[in-house]
């Protein structure tokens, strides 16, 4: 009886830890132009386009640049993806996006740029 008991606490405590993570799906956009960049103390650029991405995006065109949750990012790789964002709005260029989203999040959360390509 006591072992059972010992066993339903350990099942009970395991199954109260577990915490809801987001569920990002993955997907691609079409040309797109550069609206505005926003940046700020956290770490992330967050980008608005002039047409809609997708409507769990913020505002249907804001994304960030990186994956705010990763704990120790690549920099050389966050650099790159930047620069490719500067050149793209600088020379007014139209981009293509693989990004993911995640529908049940409402705000600037929802949306990140995985990848990031000049296509005009």
């Amino acid at each position: 009886m006591k072992a059972k008991m010992i066993m339903f606490f350990v099942i009970v405590g395991l199954l109260g830890s577990q915490s809801a993570a987001a569920v990002y799906t993955r997907t691609s956009s079409g040309p797109v132009n550069i609206g505005n960049i926003f940046t700020n103390e956290w770490g992330s650029p967050f980008v608005y386009f002039t047409t809609s991405i997708n409507s769990a995006c913020s505002g249907g065109a804001g994304l960030y640049l990186y994956d705010i949750t990763v704990s120790q990012p690549d920099w050389n790789l966050r650099k790159g993806k930047l620069a490719v964002l500067l050149t793209a709005k600088a020379t007014q260029k139209k981009v293509t996006l693989d990004y993911f989203y995640d529908s049940s999040i409402i705000g600037w959360e929802a949306c990140y740029i995985q990848g990031i390509q000049i296509v005009d």
